[in-house]
């Protein structure tokens, strides 16, 4: 953002008499009004910067509120994770208790048919079934260690987006302070410059009636 260059203020008048000041006024006259130009000019420049400024901290405190929205997502959907994780490993106990069970069972019932020749036939059927459910079981147990398998990359990866979200959030954090100093350096100059323009005018205007006198 150019700036014009910076202004020279001060007129020396001399007491020597009026025809004298009167010879000099207009030149006195055109560098005021040239002063009162660039003031006005370089305040112009400095609303149009606060302007800029002030919108970029808006979207930047709407990015600030999106990223934080995003990683307490993530910091909930990790939580949830390691709820699943407990629902997950109480799954899989369950499962070998029932694979013990079934597995006990075919032991105790193969007892059961040498000791029990009458009750061979139900006592196969039986053990078939209980051969199935088995099957069944340890192909849920494959599953259940799949899925277990599986939790440690997705808690890698939830981790992973909560350092990055927080770094962003660190980033946005750092270009509002920026913006907030460079907002009050360009309200620094507006006051300096609002104030700089009512001495132009009131110079201007002091010479204006030396010219009328």
């Amino acid at each position: 953002m150019k700036m014009k260059s910076a202004i020279v203020f001060g007129l020396v008048l001399a007491v020597g008499g009026v025809a004298s000041a009167r010879t000099d006024v207009k030149a006195k006259q055109q560098q005021l009004s040239e002063n009162l130009s660039a003031s006005k000019s370089n305040l112009e420049q400095y609303e149009a910067n606060l302007k800029t400024v002030l919108s970029n901290i808006a979207e930047t405190e709407k990015a600030l509120k999106t990223l934080e929205k995003q990683r307490l997502a993530a910091t909930k959907q990790g939580a949830q994770s390691g709820k699943d994780q407990q629902t997950v490993e109480a799954a899989k106990a369950e499962v070998n208790a029932l694979l013990k069970a079934e597995r006990d069972k075919a032991l105790a019932e193969d007892k059961q048919i040498e000791e029990l020749k009458l009750a061979l036939a139900r006592l196969e059927e039986n053990k078939t079934k209980r051969a199935a459910n088995i099957a069944v079981y340890e192909e849920r147990l494959k599953k259940v260690e799949t899925d277990q398998a599986g939790w440690g990359e997705r808690s890698q990866s939830i981790t992973d987006l909560e350092q990055g979200l927080k770094l962003k959030e660190e980033e946005a954090r750092a270009e509002k302070k920026r913006l907030l100093a460079k907002k009050a350096e360009y309200e620094e100059e507006i006051t300096k410059w609002k104030k700089q323009v009512r001495v132009s005018e009131r110079a201007a205007s002091n010479f204006s009636k030396v010219k009328e006198q």
